[in-house]
C-alpha cells in the first residue's frame, strides 16, 4: 500500500495542470497537493507511531531550519506588510505546500531507508514519470502548440510551438526533464566501484537467461527525454542540462563530452529555432532581458527587509506594494515570486532564511569535505545545474521539482 500511495502521488504530479481542483484570487489548488499532504502525513505516522522507526535525514535538518525561518518571516508578514486575512491564508497555504513536500522526501527517504523499496524503483519511477510527460508534451505540441489562444485571465506566457507538457510551462518541464536524464546518465555512466557490481549482475543474467530489456528501455527512455527538452527551446533547462553533462563528461566519460559538442553544434547550424534562441538572449524585447528586471526588483525588495524579509509566499503582495505588477499582471503565474529561487528566498525569509536554505543545498559538499568521502555525481550534478538554472526561473519552489529534489537529495544522501 505504501508504494501504491508513491506511485499514485508521483501520476498525479505528472498529470500537473490537468487535475486542478480550483484557482482563484491566486490560491490554485490541485489534486496532487492533496495527495502530498496525505501521503506525507500518514506515512509520518506511520513510521512513527507503528513502525516507531522515523528518521530524519541529516541533509533535510538544515531544510528544517530554513522552515522554521519561513513560518517565522510569515507571522511576521501579517502585520508588517498589513495583509488582509485572505492573504494571510493565501501565504499560510504555500507554506504549509512546502512543508508538505519536505516531509514527503523524508517519507520516501524512510522508505528506502527501511528497505520498503528500492533506490532504483524511486529512480526509475522519476524516469518513466519523465517519458510520460515527454509523450503529452508531443500530444500538446499537436493539439495546443499556440497558447495564446487560451484566455489570458489564466496566466499563461504566450508560448508557441514548444513543448510544455501538462506544465503549460517549457521551462519547468525541461528542468524535470533534466533531473530525469541525469538519472538515466549515472546508469550509463556508473562509478567504478560499481563495476564489479554491474558484471556480477551481467553473469547472472547471462546464467538464468534473464532478459536484459531493461538496458534497451533506458536507452529508449533517454532518447524521447532527450527530445522533448530539445522541443521546450527552454534555454536556462539547456543550460542546466549542460552542467550535468560537462560534470558527467569530465568525471566518467570523455566520449560523452565530445559527443554531446558534436549534437550541439549540428543543432545548432541545423535548426533555425536554436539559432534564434540563443541569439533572442542579447534581444532587449527577449524574456530573458525580463529577468533582468525581475532581479533588480528582488535586490530592491531584499535591501529594504534584509533582516525578516516580507513574508514567505507573500512576494505577490510586496510586488503589489511596491508597484512592480501593473494592473492586470496580479494573476499571472509568475506573480507569486521572483525568476531567480536563492532571490526569491532572501526576498521573503531575510538573511538567516537565505543562509539556512543555501547551506542546505550544499550541505552534501561540506558534509563530503569535513569528512573526506567522496560526494554522489548525481547531487553534485543536480545542486550545480539547479544552482545555474533556478537564477532564471523559480524552479526550486515548483511543486513537482520540489518533490524530484527532496526525494534524490534525502535517498541519494545514503549512498555517498
Amino acid at each position: 500500500m505504501l508504494n501504491l500511495s508513491f506511485y499514485t502521488t508521483l501520476l498525479l504530479l505528472s498529470l500537473n495542470q490537468l487535475v486542478s481542483v480550483t484557482k482563484s484570487e491566486g490560491l490554485n489548488i490541485y489534486l496532487f497537493d492533496i495527495a502530498i499532504v496525505l501521503f506525507s502525513l500518514f506515512w509520518v505516522v506511520y513510521f512513527t507511531v507503528v513502525k516507531k522507526s522515523f528518521k530524519i535525514p541529516k541533509n533535510s535538518f538544515l531544510f528544517i531550519i530554513f522552515s522554521i525561518f519561513a513560518l517565522a518571516s510569515l507571522i511576521f508578514s501579517f502585520s508588517a506588510m498589513e495583509l488582509s486575512e485572505k492573504d494571510s491564508l493565501i501565504s499560510a497555504f504555500y507554506f504549509f505546500r512546502f512543508f508538505s513536500y519536505l516531509l514527503a522526501g523524508i517519507v520516501v527517504f524512510n522508505m528506502v531507508n527501511q528497505n520498503l523499496i528500492t533506490k532504483e524503483k524511486v529512480f526509475n519511477a522519476f524516469v518513466y514519470s519523465g517519458v510520460l510527460l515527454s509523450i503529452a508534451g508531443f500530444v500538446q505540441l499537436l493539439v495546443l502548440p499556440d497558447f495564446t489562444v487560451l484566455d489570458p485571465e489564466l496566466g499563461w506566457d504566450p508560448h508557441k510551438n514548444r513543448l510544455a507538457s501538462t506544465f503549460f510551462d517549457p521551462n519547468f518541464v525541461g528542468a524535470y526533464f533534466v533531473v530525469c536524464l541525469v538519472l538515466l546518465l549515472e546508469k550509463f555512466f556508473p562509478q567504478k566501484k560499481y563495476n564489479l557490481k554491474r558484471k556480477e549482475e551481467k553473469n547472472k543474467v547471462e546464467k538464468t537467461g534473464e532478459s536484459t530489456g531493461i538496458k534497451k528501455i533506458d536507452i529508449a527512455s533517454f532518447l524521447v527525454i532527450l527530445i522533448a527538452l530539445a522541443l521546450t527551446f527552454s534555454r536556462s533547462a539547456w543550460g542546466m542540462f549542460g552542467v550535468a553533462v560537462l560534470l558527467y563528461g569530465v568525471f566518467r566519460s570523455k566520449i560523452l563530452l565530445v559527443g554531446a559538442f558534436f549534437v550541439v553544434f549540428l543543432a545548432y547550424f541545423a535548426v533555425p529555432r536554436v539559432q534564434t534562441r540563443i541569439s533572442g538572449i542579447t534581444d532587449p524585447a527577449d524574456s530573458a532581458s525580463l529577468r533582468l528586471v525581475s532581479w533588480r526588483n528582488a535586490l530592491e525588495i531584499i535591501r529594504d527587509n534584509f533582516w525578516t524579509g516580507v513574508g514567505f509566499n507573500s512576494y505577490r503582495y510586496a510586488q503589489e506594494k511596491y508597484g512592480f505588477l501593473e494592473v492586470g499582471e496580479e494573476n499571472i503565474h509568475g506573480g507569486t515570486g521572483s525568476d531567480s529561487s536563492l532571490l526569491f528566498v532572501f526576498a521573503t525569509t531575510g538573511i538567516f532564511g537565505f543562509l539556512s536554505y543555501f547551506l542546505a543545498l550544499i550541505f552534501p559538499f561540506i558534509d563530503a569535505f569535513v569528512k573526506k568521502k567522496t560526494l554522489s555525481l548525481i547531487t553534485v550534478s543536480l545542486v550545480l545545474a539547479f544552482l545555474l538554472e533556478s537564477q532564471f526561473i523559480n524552479s526550486l519552489f515548483y511543486p513537482q521539482i520540489m518533490f524530484l529534489v527532496f526525494c534524490i537529495l534525502f535517498i541519494d544522501f545514503l549512498s555517498i
